[in-house]
Order: C-alpha cells, then sequence, then structure tokens
C-alpha cells in the first residue's frame, strides 16, 4: 500500500493559523477546496499542533439567537 504524504506550503500553514477559531474538520473542508486535495481533519490537527498552534479548550460558548 503506498501513502501519500501531504507537502503542507507556508500558504496551508497560514490558513491554518488564521482560521484557529474553526473547527479541524471545517478547515480541512476549506483547504480541500482551496487546493484541491483530499485533505481530512486529522492531517490538519496533525499540521496545527506540529507547527504549534494552540486551539483554545473546552466546548464554544452557545451565542444567544434572537
Amino acid at each position: 500500500m503506498s501513502r501519500n504524504y501531504k507537502k503542507w506550503t507556508q500558504t496551508d500553514i497560514q490558513f491554518i493559523l488564521d482560521n484557529q477559531n474553526m473547527l479541524d474538520k471545517d478547515v480541512a473542508v476549506k483547504l480541500s477546496e482551496i487546493t484541491g486535495q483530499s485533505i481530512s481533519a486529522s492531517m490538519v490537527r496533525r499540521q496545527r499542533r506540529k507547527s504549534g498552534i494552540a486551539k483554545r479548550r473546552g466546548r464554544p460558548k452557545k451565542v444567544a439567537s434572537v
């Protein structure tokens, strides 16, 4: 079985950095659309951790809807 590894560009890493408030799976969907490659949430999570990009802990607060 051959594995294809993603070569992360600085633009990809900057996109992850700029969208820290998004879920990893949402970032993966957007990056997949932008790059045309298949990117999973676990790939984004791994790259985020490797780059030292921390996310806030815990669940996001609910916004009261009117």
